[in-house]
C-alpha cells in the first residue's frame, strides 16, 4: 500500500493566481511603466556649441514627446480581443504594454473574452492521437487544432503539443483543462500543468506511486475560486486484501499556491471509473461504480474543491434500454451521454448544478447505418446553431440535428490513425508558474 503520510515539496513558492470575480484596474504598474517609456523618449541633452540664429532656423527641431493618443480603457479593450500569439509579440513594443499584458487584471479580462466569444475563435481542441502505420510500435502524441476550423473547414490543421516526457506512450493521459491550463498525467505517476499557448510547463511534486497490479489512479483538475487556487485531485484505488473484488481509495489534493499534496477524506460511494474527474463550478465529478444489494449501480459523485466534501449528484430518469453511460462537460454544464445499444444516444445536460429538475435532454443522436463496434463516448461542444461535436470511437464527428446530417472533419497531421481522447480548452495568458502581483 501507498504511504499514507502527507507529502509535500519544498520548492520555490508559486505566485498567487487571481480570482476571476475580482477585477482591479492595472493603472499603477501600467502608469509606472508608461512614465519610464516617456522618460526614455525625451531628447537627451547634448553639449553642442550654440549656433547662429540663421543656422538655427534651418536646423531640424527635436521631435516632441506626445502624450498617449488613446485612454487606458480603450487600449485594454482593444488588446484583450487579440489572440495570445499576437499579445506575446506586442509585449516587446514598450515597457507599458509589457506591464499591461502581464497584469493579472488584463489576464483575467482576456480569459473572459475568450470564454464568452460566440464565434469561439480562441477555443481549441486537444486530441490524444495514435499512429499505427509503423510496423514496430504505436506512436502517441498530443495535438491541438482550432475548434472554429473543425466547424468551418474541410481540412483542419493541427500542431503537436510539447511537454516533458521521455517517450510518449499509451499511459500519457489528458486529465482536463481549466482557464487555458492543461493537466497531463504520464504513466499515472507524473503530472504536469502546462499552458500550450504560452509554452510554459510545471511538473508537480512526485508522490512515489508506481503502476502495479490490482491498482490504478484517476485524477481531476479544477479551480478553487474561494482561495484563487488551481488544484489537482489524485484518487489512488487499490484492491482490498481479503475483500474479493472490493477496492479502497486514498485521495490527495495538490495546491498550486502551496506546491504540495495533502490527504483528505477517502473516496466514498464505491470507486471511480478509470476516467478523469469533470470540472464544473468549483467541483470535480466522477462516474462511480458501486455494488448495492440490488447489483452494480452507476452514480455520480462530486467533490467540492473548497470544502473538500463529497455529495452524490442525482440523475434524471434515463428510461429503459441504456447500454452505456459516460460523464462529460458540455458548455460548462455537467453532461451524461446515454447509449441505447447502437440505435441512438441521448445527450442530457444539468443546467443548474445540484438541481435534479434542471436535467434537460439536449439532443438525440442516431447512429449511422454502419456504425461498426464504435460507440459515442462524449459530446465536446455545441454551436449556437445546435450542431454538436462528438467523440465517436477513434474519430471526431459533427451532427446537425436540424438537417439530420453527419460530417467527419479531416484533421491534417503526421499520420493520425485514431483519436483516443479529446478535450476543449481556450487560449489564455494564465501561467502555471507566475504569481498574482497584488
Amino acid at each position: 500500500m501507498e504511504n499514507q503520510n502527507e507529502e509535500s515539496a519544498s520548492t520555490q513558492p508559486n505566485q498567487r493566481l487571481g480570482s476571476l470575480s475580482h477585477e482591479p484596474t492595472p493603472t499603477s504598474s501600467y502608469q509606472q511603466a508608461q512614465k519610464r517609456d516617456r522618460q526614455d523618449s525625451q531628447p537627451h541633452e547634448s553639449h553642442v556649441p550654440p549656433q547662429s540664429p540663421k543656422r538655427s532656423k534651418n536646423a531640424n527641431p527635436s521631435p516632441p514627446s506626445f502624450p498617449p493618443i488613446f485612454p487606458l480603457e480603450l487600449i485594454v479593450e482593444i488588446l484583450s480581443n487579440l489572440p495570445v500569439k499576437s499579445l506575446l509579440r506586442f509585449r516587446c513594443v514598450c515597457r507599458s504594454w509589457n506591464s499591461l499584458i502581464t497584469d493579472p487584471f488584463f489576464v483575467k479580462k482576456h480569459l473572459q473574452k475568450a470564454q464568452n466569444d460566440p464565434k469561439f475563435t480562441k477555443k481549441r481542441v486537444l486530441i490524444n492521437t495514435g499512429n499505427t502505420q509503423t510496423q514496430t510500435q504505436i506512436q502517441i502524441s498530443i495535438k491541438s487544432c482550432s475548434l472554429a476550423a473543425i466547424y468551418e473547414d474541410l481540412i483542419v490543421n493541427s500542431s503537436e503539443i510539447e511537454y516533458p516526457s521521455k517517450r510518449a506512450s499509451r499511459f500519457d493521459w489528458i486529465v482536463g483543462s481549466c482557464n487555458g491550463l492543461i493537466c497531463i498525467a504520464i504513466r499515472q505517476d507524473t503530472v504536469f500543468l502546462l499552458n500550450p499557448s504560452l509554452r510554459i510547463c510545471k511538473r508537480l511534486p512526485d508522490l512515489g506511486f508506481r503502476k502495479r497490479r490490482g491498482c490504478y489512479t484517476v485524477y481531476g483538475f479544477g479551480f478553487d475560486a474561494s482561495v484563487d487556487d488551481y488544484k489537482v485531485v489524485r484518487v489512488f484505488c487499490c484492491q482490498s486484501e481479503g475483500c474479493g473484488d472490493g477496492y479502497e481509495s486514498i485521495v490527495r489534493v495538490y495546491s498550486l499556491r502551496t506546491n504540495c499534496w495533502k490527504r483528505i477524506q477517502d473516496f466514498p460511494f464505491g470507486v471511480p471509473c478509470d476516467e478523469a474527474g469533470k470540472y464544473v463550478d468549483g467541483r470535480l465529478n466522477w462516474a462511480v461504480f458501486s455494488r448495492p444489494e440490488m447489483g452494480l449501480s452507476w452514480t455520480i459523485v462530486s467533490l467540492d474543491l473548497a470544502e473538500e466534501t463529497y455529495m452524490e449528484v442525482l440523475q434524471p430518469g434515463f428510461g429503459v434500454g441504456v447500454s452505456e453511460r459516460t460523464l462529460a462537460i458540455l458548455d460548462g454544464c455537467l453532461c451524461v451521454l446515454c447509449n441505447y445499444g447502437r440505435l441512438y444516444a441521448d445527450v442530457w445536460v444539468m443546467r443548474e448544478f445540484g438541481k435534479r429538475d434542471s436535467w434537460t435532454k439536449l439532443v438525440t443522436v442516431p447512429y449511422m447505418r454502419d456504425p461498426g463496434s464504435e460507440l459515442f463516448s462524449i459530446p465536446l461542444f455545441v454551436s449556437e446553431s445546435g450542431e454538436i461535436l462528438l467523440h465517436l470511437g477513434v474519430k471526431l464527428i459533427l451532427y446537425n440535428p436540424k438537417e439530420k446530417m453527419f460530417r467527419v472533419p479531416v484533421i491534417h497531421g503526421d499520420a493520425i490513425s485514431y483519436i483516443d481522447q479529446a478535450e476543449i480548452y481556450e487560449e489564455s495568458l494564465v501561467s502555471p508558474t507566475l504569481i498574482n502581483q497584488h
